[in-house]
């Protein structure tokens, strides 16, 4: 669906009288198409961005159409799957030799200027065998993190889930008192040192940790991690370091996590969280600081939203209006693979719904 077909299609929709003012717009939009929105993993078969904007601005009031396509136009964020696998590529050497790096230059009192001296120290290779990698989401690609790694990250350090059963937990250390031994350490009683728990993006951090009023608990996936960590013999509870490293965050995510996580981790007696980010999306990117009223006229429209998309899962989020997204985020952001419920419901709602979004989403679990 190309130049001439596309420019037709998008004429008629916006209500365009002639074609004048397509060349305004076409080119930039089958560029993008070309280059990132075409690829968008959850399209069905044979359908191509240009048609899916054409029938999704078809949705709205002839009078909402070209705020809507505004939306798309100054303020979709879609980080594409290549931007993704070359921010895992990155994340090995730039951030976890790194940390390792730092740890053995603080505790042997070595100037971080002196790589060579850091590198070649025997603690150095001691912290390469005793981390543990566990993926938080089928978004983590461990298996990119693996491959990036150049072999230093064998299979027995890492694992795409972050649910250890006792078996695989037990396999797990029995193969890094084998590696310790094979390299000449210590391995009476083998634990991870430095724990890096994966995932590929944050909206809110509501499912990393959030606090339960009414049961007085910490609930979400770090609780559980540090929990099952320790009771499963996986550290040494005196001498650890747990790692969060998200490839791609918002603030208000980034600031949740720092936050509950301290609160968690102090109550509980924890080795506190240390949160990387590779890709910050900072606050001025949500809707809800646009200053464009007609923008924010039509994403509280009630005719523009479905929310029987609202579940228990849903609810967490602190609302019951899927307008905004999960936890009220307002994000314009798109994920090649999927689109996070984070973002404005115009763009992720999922394609059996009126209306759908842009960019529909296929839930990680069922969520209607």
């Amino acid at each position: 669906m190309r130049d001439q077909n596309a420019a037709k299609m998008l004429a008629k929709v916006m209500g365009w009288e002639d074609l004048e003012a397509v060349p305004q717009v076409l080119p930039t939009l089958q560029l993008l198409a070309d280059f990132k929105y075409d690829h968008y993993q959850r399209f069905g078969p044979g359908r191509r961005f240009i048609e899916s904007l054409a029938l999704w601005l078809h949705q709205f009031e002839p009078q909402d159409r070209s705020t809507a396509l505004r939306l798309v136009l100054d303020h979709l964020v879609f980080i594409s799957d290549a931007e993704l696998s070359h921010l895992v590529r990155t994340a090995y050497r730039d951030w976890i030799v790194q940390e390792r790096m730092r740890l053995v230059s603080e505790e042997h009192e070595i100037p971080s200027f002196k790589v060579q001296e850091i590198a070649r120290h025997r603690r150095f290779e001691q912290l390469r065998l005793t981390s543990l990698y566990l993926g938080l989401s089928d978004g983590a690609r461990t298996n990119e993190l693996r491959r990036a790694s150049d072999g230093e990250i064998g299979n027995e350090q890492i694992w795409q889930a972050y649910e250890l059963g006792d078996e695989k937990a037990g396999d797990m250390l029995d193969e890094l008192a084998a590696s310790l031994q094979k390299a000449g350490f210590p391995s009476d009683a083998p634990h991870f040192n430095l724990i890096w728990l994966l995932d590929d993006f944050s909206g809110s951090g509501n499912t990393y940790i959030r606090y339960d009023g009414a049961s007085r608990r910490f609930k979400g996936k770090l609780p559980k991690i540090y929990q099952r960590l320790h009771q499963r013999g996986m550290v040494d509870p005196s001498h650890y370091e747990v790692f969060l490293m998200l490839y791609t965050a918002t603030r208000q995510a980034i600031d949740h996590i720092e936050y509950w996580s301290e609160r968690f981790t102090t109550d509980h007696g924890f080795k506190p969280l240390q949160v990387r980010i590779l890709c910050p999306i900072e606050s001025e990117v949500s809707l809800s600081r646009s200053s464009d009223t007609e923008l924010q006229a039509l994403l509280a429209n009630p005719a523009y939203c479905n929310n029987s998309v609202v579940d228990k899962n849903f609810l967490v989020g602190g609302t019951d209006d899927a307008g905004l997204g999960f936890a009220g985020c307002a994000l314009p952001v798109v994920l090649g693979h999927n689109t996070p419920n984070n973002s404005v419901f115009l763009l992720w709602g999922p394609e059996q719904f009126k209306p759908h979004g842009l960019f529909p989403r296929v839930s990680r679990h069922r969520e209607f």
